[in-house]
C-alpha cells in the first residue's frame, strides 16, 4: 500500500492508535485487539485491528500488507490472542490469504474501505480449542 492517501491514513493510524486501543475489544466495539508477542524483545504488544470472525476463524483485513511488525510477530510465533467484544481467544495456524476469501465475511463498509484502499491480502487465524481440565 503506497501513495499519498495510503501514507496520510498510516500516519493517522499511529497518532488514533491509543485513542482506539482504550475501547478496541470491549463489548460493543466494532474494533478488537490482537495481541501478540514481540519476536525480539518478548514483549507483548497491542494492536487494534477490525476482525471478522466465521465459526473457529478470525479473518483481519492487511490494509499495510504483509509487512508490519505485529503481523510478523503472529506469524513468527504461529499464534495471538483475540480480544473483540469483551472475549480473549487464543489463535493459531495464522496465515495469510488473498482478500478474496476473505471479503464476504466483512460487513458491508469495510468491504467497501478495503476496495477504495486496495487491500490486497487478510490474515486467518483459528481460535485453539479451549482446554478443559
Amino acid at each position: 500500500m503506497r501513495g499519498p492517501i495510503q501514507n496520510a491514513l498510516r500516519v493517522f493510524t499511529r497518532t488514533m492508535r491509543p485513542v482506539a486501543l482504550r475501547s478496541a475489544g470491549k463489548e460493543g466495539s466494532g474494533t478488537s485487539v490482537v495481541r501478540h508477542v514481540g519476536r525480539r524483545s518478548g514483549r507483548t504488544y497491542e494492536t487494534p485491528v477490525i476482525a471478522a470472525r466465521h465459526d473457529d476463524q478470525f479473518l483481519i483485513a492487511l490494509p499495510y500488507g504483509e509487512r508490519t511488525d505485529w503481523l510478523k510477530n503472529v506469524l513468527g510465533k504461529g499464534s495471538a490472542a483475540i480480544v473483540a467484544s469483551g472475549h480473549t481467544y487464543e489463535v493459531d495456524q495464522p496465515e495469510v490469504i488473498p482478500m478474496a476469501e476473505a471479503t464476504a465475511y466483512f460487513r458491508p463498509r469495510e468491504q467497501r474501505m478495503h476496495r477504495q484502499f486496495h487491500v490486497e491480502t487478510a490474515l486467518r487465524v483459528r481460535q485453539q480449542p479451549e482446554a478443559h481440565p
